[in-house]
């Protein structure tokens, strides 16, 4: 049996590089408000949201929240993605006591609504290629963190997120040229990426910390039929379908004044590493398929890049009150001019707003009150057009953009 390797659009709607939340495909690139200090959305302030933010606790704290949004991404003018999303994210963060007083525990999860993942054409008249969309994912993220001598906090992490696996059915037809049906459904097995970090207060109104996400690769295992004018052939082996690049993000917190709270975060993204995404298949040598030696994988020139978040908060009414706004910028690691390979992605401009609520339990059920979160975010993917290499490739050059809304509450108190 001979192999050849085909080489296909694993499509990455736009906006798969989230930078501290690990978003593969799904069109919700923030889970909690854009740089400003807290999580509205629900999860704990340790270590893999913000190196800023690595902290202990003095007593346990829990946190709920709920994110909903809209999507509208388009190819050549023509919406290619578009719908609602909704997530639901809960953590806890608790004080060990004795001995390890100066010791905390962290652990998020984040559950999206449950969605089909499917191949299908992205032009029927050319069925190579083939699309694979991951349009669900889980995450937990457990962590420590440690205070050493009330200033410097080092902490280590792990966000444990799903993979995808499954079976599909192509049914292609060759006399036109074009499919005519395809159908994927995909599980969920899990992989993980190491953070490790560090953070120095040096008082209230000063702090800064760095942390580094280690990179992952792991591999897309799906059992596909092939239906080629009733030819039925079981044909994927193996293939790379998703990459994690390290990351080394500085974070700073500054209170230039008693009421004012600004944050910053930087990170540099290790793009270059990434590989080439593939599906490696097997057929049988045939009339319709001659014998094909393995192509080479050719690299997609992908680009280091810099990541930048801005995120500032003004209290008052006795400090109950906190009006935010935040912006970010994504830049886009992809380069304008590609192989025969049809990446999607563009540089993202996000804009952020919100309020912060300190609510005192009059009943005195909860400790210290409850903090109510509200935020809503604007996501703007720029126009941008991609142009092929190899002037033969039958889909050609193309352009595409997008933008993304979304709005969510965090509920967070101590007990």
């Amino acid at each position: 049996m001979k192999r050849i390797m085909l080489f296909v659009f694993l499509v990455l709607p736009l906006n798969l590089y989230a930078s501290h939340d690990f978003i593969i495909g799904t069109g919700v690139v923030s889970q909690g408000f854009a740089g400003a200090g807290n999580a509205d959305s629900g999860e704990p302030d340790i270590i893999f949201l913000n190196p800023s933010r690595i902290t202990t606790v003095r007593s346990a704290r829990l946190s709920l929240g709920f994110l909903i949004g809209n999507k509208d991404l388009k190819i050549n003018d023509n919406s290619y993605e578009e719908g609602n999303f909704s997530f639901v994210t809960g953590g806890f963060i608790i004080p060990f006591s004795g001995k390890l007083t100066n010791l905390s525990f962290g652990l998020s999860a984040t559950i999206p609504q449950p969605s089909i993942m499917y191949l299908y054409s992205q032009d029927p008249t050319y069925p190579q290629f083939i699309n694979y969309r991951n349009m669900a994912r889980y995450s937990f993220k457990p962590a420590l963190s440690y205070r050493i001598l009330n200033k410097f906090s080092i902490g280590a992490g792990v966000d444990i997120f799903g993979n995808s696996y499954g079976k599909a059915k192509v049914s292609i037809d060759l006399a036109n040229q074009k499919t005519t049906q395809s159908d994927f459904i995909m599980d969920q097995k899990f992989s993980y990426t190491p953070i490790l970090g560090a953070s120095y207060d040096h008082n209230e109104d000063l702090a800064f910390g760095l942390s580094y996400r280690f990179k992952n690769e792991f591999k897309l295992k799906i059992d596909t039929n092939f239906d080629m004018q009733l030819l039925n052939m079981n044909v994927i082996e193996d293939g790379q379908s998703f990459f994690v690049p390290a990351e080394l993000t500085a974070g700073f917190k500054f209170k230039p004044t008693k009421r004012l709270k600004l944050l910053l975060d930087v990170a540099y993204v290790f793009f270059s590493d990434m590989p080439v995404q593939y599906v490696l298949i097997n057929i049988e040598p045939s009339v319709l398929f001659p014998k094909v030696e393995n192509k080479e994988k050719f690299s997609i020139s992908s680009k280091d890049v810099m990541r930048i978040k801005f995120g500032a908060g003004y209290r008052f009414f006795e400090d109950r009150i906190e009006i935010r706004a935040g912006y970010q910028y994504f830049p886009t690691p992809i380069p304008d001019q590609i192989y025969n390979t049809n990446i999607l992605d563009s540089d993202r401009h996000i804009f952020s707003t919100g309020l912060g609520f300190h609510i005192v339990d009059i009943l005195g059920l909860i400790k210290d009150g409850i903090d109510l979160n509200i935020y809503f975010q604007y996501h703007y993917l720029t126009s941008r057009s991609f142009n092929k290499v190899y002037t033969l490739d039958k889909y050609g050059d193309y352009s595409i953009k997008g933008n993304i809304v979304e709005g969510g509450f965090g509920l967070s108190f101590s007990l």
